[in-house]
């Protein structure tokens, strides 16, 4: 936590943000948002354990598992639009922001098909991560937003690295990408902006740069 502090992640003043409202009746949505290979998840998966050890219970929620299945896609590779925000909205943040546990189905990718029931109860805090998360129509859902800022080239150049997606769907999918960041300007709207173009996975996570922040007025 230390060297986040000297790179200039307020992640002190972060965490009192959102666990000094969370409870166990209230919810508090944190989405976080930025283009595949910005390193979201890699933060995402940190950002929970460190607020597990506030003793405040806390739920990750990807994007992923709200792909519509390839019967209700227009197109052989995924893009961005066949990533279902209303059921996102509909099953997990109305609900939490409500009051009321989340319930909706995992998208299973090798079985192409929505497939386990997953429920999140009410209070703690929710972390929804990936891409489109804090689109437009869902952003208002959310007590703090995330945006992760990262080149094109230095995004491809990981997704490539990584080994898990070919080159032919990367192709594919960046357009469609690149149309939502210019059509709903995430990065506008975010109370945290952190630029990751340097390496996030060293351990010491110096990577990790803040660009802006702004806090809410209230989570």
């Amino acid at each position: 936590m230390e060297n986040l502090r000297k790179m200039g992640i307020p992640i002190a003043d972060v965490l009192h943000l959102i666990t000094a409202s969370a409870s166990p009746d209230r919810s508090v949505l944190v989405g976080i948002d930025g283009g595949a290979g910005a390193g979201k998840t890699t933060f995402a998966h940190w950002f929970a354990e460190t607020i597990k050890e506030t003793m405040t219970p806390v739920s990750i929620v990807r994007i992923d598992n709200f792909c519509r299945p390839s019967a209700e896609r227009q197109k052989d590779y995924v893009v961005v639009s066949d990533l279902d925000w209303k059921r996102l909205r509909d099953q997990a943040l109305i609900p939490l922001q409500s009051g009321v546990a989340a319930r909706f189905q995992l998208y299973d990718w090798p079985a192409d098909r929505l497939k386990d029931w997953v429920t999140i109860d009410v209070g703690g805090v929710t972390i929804v991560d990936g891409v489109t998360a804090t689109r437009n129509e869902i952003s208002g859902y959310y007590d703090l937003r995330i945006w992760f800022s990262c080149p094109r080239d230095i995004r491809v150049s990981r997704l490539l690295g990584r080994g898990d997606t070919s080159a032919a769907e990367i192709k594919h999918w960046i357009p469609s990408e690149d149309r939502y960041i210019a059509s709903h300007a995430p990065e506008k709207t975010a109370h945290l902006v952190i630029d990751s173009t340097a390496d996030m996975t060293t351990k010491d996570r110096n990577g990790w740069f803040t660009k802006l922040w702004s806090p809410p007025s209230a989570a």
